[in-house]
């Protein structure tokens, strides 16, 4: 007789492999409720992007996490249209493809910088020595913070998202990192208010709405929604990607050969790693799937990690496969609430991944001290070893 059905998303046996729960949900369970922990959670591809897209059913409104406890700041991702739609109008023009690719020097020169940094030791943690320190520089920048100041924003960002095992409350550390987070948005809001800079703060303090400018609270809301998004889950993506490359050596010999496979291995391992795994929404009305009805108000989970793997959609889904043809995956979410910054995502790892490919290619990782990172809904690495042949610094030094 099968164990019970339990799917706890803080639980750390789920970071390490969530994927055989998933399953059963998909089959057993395609609408699962954990009464003790008072959700719901919708898993099947199909039912998770009528989820993202359905917002009149499914709203943002009650909150997008399970977490319990800490600081709150208001933010457009809790919102549904039209409300949501005019505050995002604002910033997706910041992230709009020539933005993006122009930002492309600037993400390899501080890609370069990192390696060059590493490149002559022949081993190191590369998410400690390269994949946490990429992202969080490069949104960093793009707010508007100082450079001594981006190692604080991403330790900060770092300790907000980590849970203890099996509980969604919210640590006294997080809290405390939320709160760092608040007055630092806050005082810069202030400075670029009394000076403008070249930079998403400054953007966001001269925008109109509706014919009026936002108030601190609007914009202390997408920054650190920005942040947030920024910094971890595009370095869970770039860890995740070695990783995995690293485990299918022939797919990453292929990619050596030939860099412009680069972009198919970033979205297969989107797909099959996500680094959001899901994303909480509440039932607007009764709601009713899969013969069960979800009452008005309950939290329901779209659960990314699950869709993303479910054979209706992929085939053979639990193979790591870079010539898959199916790309269309759930990671970045959909409709109203895709992600904004994707594309930066996807330039950030492409560039990381042609660098680390052309100076590192050798890379071994021990698999004996690669660890994973403890959160709710974020999924990768937490620590990622590699032995590598040494090379010469790019810059010569």
């Amino acid at each position: 007789m099968a164990d019970p059905l339990v799917f706890n998303p803080f639980a750390y046996e789920m970071h390490e492999n969530p994927y055989p729960t998933y399953a059963r949900m998909r089959e057993e369970a395609p609408c699962y409720h954990n009464e003790e922990m008072g959700f719901w959670a919708l898993s099947r591809f199909d039912d998770v992007l009528d989820g993202y897209r359905n917002w009149e059913d499914f709203t943002s409104t009650k909150g997008v996490s399970l977490e319990t406890g800490g600081s709150s700041v208001p933010s457009m991702i809790e919102m549904d249209p039209p409300d949501q739609t005019a505050l995002r109008k604002l910033v997706v023009r910041e992230f709009n493809p020539r933005r993006v690719n122009a930002l492309e020097p600037r993400v390899r020169a501080l890609t370069t910088r990192f390696l060059d940094e590493l490149v002559e030791e022949g081993e190191c943690d590369l998410i400690a020595r390269f994949a946490a320190l990429l992202p969080s520089d490069v949104i960093s920048t793009l707010l508007g913070a100082p450079p001594e100041d981006h190692n604080s924003l991403r330790i900060w960002t770092e300790t907000i998202m980590h849970r203890e095992d099996g509980s969604s409350t919210i640590s006294p550390a997080a809290t405390e990192a939320s709160k760092n987070l608040v007055l630092y948005f806050s005082d810069l809001i202030k400075a670029r208010r009394k000076s403008a800079g070249d930079d998403l703060a400054t953007s966001l303090v001269e925008a109109e709405l509706d014919g009026r400018r936002l108030d601190d609270r609007e914009i202390l809301g997408f920054l650190f929604l920005l942040i947030a998004g920024g910094n971890e889950t595009t370095e869970k993506l770039i860890a995740n990607t070695v990783h995995q490359l690293s485990r299918h050596p022939a797919q990453r010999a292929s990619i050596v050969a030939d860099p412009s496979r680069i972009p198919a291995a970033v979205e297969e391992s989107l797909r099959f790693r996500s680094p959001t795994q899901y994303m909480a929404r509440a039932a607007a009305r009764d709601v009713v799937r899969h013969g069960r009805t979800i009452p008005e108000g309950d939290r329901v989970l779209l659960s990314i990690g699950a869709a993303n793997h479910d054979p209706r959609r992929f085939d053979a889904p639990d193979r790591f496969d870079i010539d898959r043809q199916a790309t269309q995956h759930l990671a970045f979410g959909f409709g109203p609430h895709f992600c904004l910054g994707a594309r930066l995502a996807r330039l950030e790892a492409r560039v990381a991944l042609e660098e680390i490919h052309a100076r590192l290619p050798d890379y071994e990782v021990d698999e004996g001290g690669v660890g994973v990172v403890h959160s709710g809904n974020v999924a990768g690495l937490a620590t990622l070893p590699i032995h590598f042949t040494p090379t010469a610094r790019a810059d010569g030094g």
